[in-house]
């Protein structure tokens, strides 16, 4: 498989994950939904997918080419000039990297050191989300577009929701 399409299938199973995530880490959405109890198996496989498609996107991609450069990857294409949009790409590996390793040692730190470190996976998903967007190799394809457009609006919608029922909470809790 190409590159680009180790990036795309990446980029959705990460999306279902944070959909998904969302969606169970929300008392609201998880009654009215009817959330089966065992949706957090299907959450960790989402996420697990998505970082193994997302590792396979950046060693095919970048890292093999470029040999012993992988340190200045969060700051350098391939192509040797800063981008933002690769960056951003490497940064959201980065962040999607810790926070589905969080996962594992949510036992062994306090709940709200987890919480924090788990909650990476929102801007390591923007930052991933924005990577796709402007360089991704078939953007430019209606039908990659309804995608991008369709998952970005569901997954923004309900981290919108869930932020603001964490607001309520606080405000109600104070």
């Amino acid at each position: 498989m190409s590159v680009s399409l180790w990036g795309f299938i990446a980029y959705l199973a990460l999306c279902a994950s944070v959909i998904t995530g969302t969606v169970l880490s929300s008392s609201f959405l998880r009654r009215r939904l009817a959330v089966p109890i065992r949706a957090g198996i299907l959450h960790e496989i989402l996420s697990l997918a998505g970082l193994a498609a997302a590792t396979i996107h950046v060693f095919r991609g970048v890292l093999l080419p470029q040999g012993d450069r992988f340190l200045l990857l969060l700051f350098m294409s391939p192509g040797g000039r800063p981008s933002l949009a690769f960056t951003l790409g490497v940064a959201g590996w980065y962040g999607t990297l810790l926070a589905t390793g969080t996962f594992y040692l949510r036992n062994r730190v306090s709940s709200p050191l987890w919480r924090w470190l788990h909650a990476l996976a929102y801007p390591a998903f923007a930052a991933a989300a924005w990577h796709s967007v402007v360089i991704g190799a078939n953007t430019w394809l209606p039908p990659i577009r309804v995608t991008y457009i369709t998952t970005l609006a569901l997954a923004t919608a309900l981290v919108c929701w869930r932020l603001l029922e964490a607001a309520v909470r606080l405000r109600a809790a104070s």
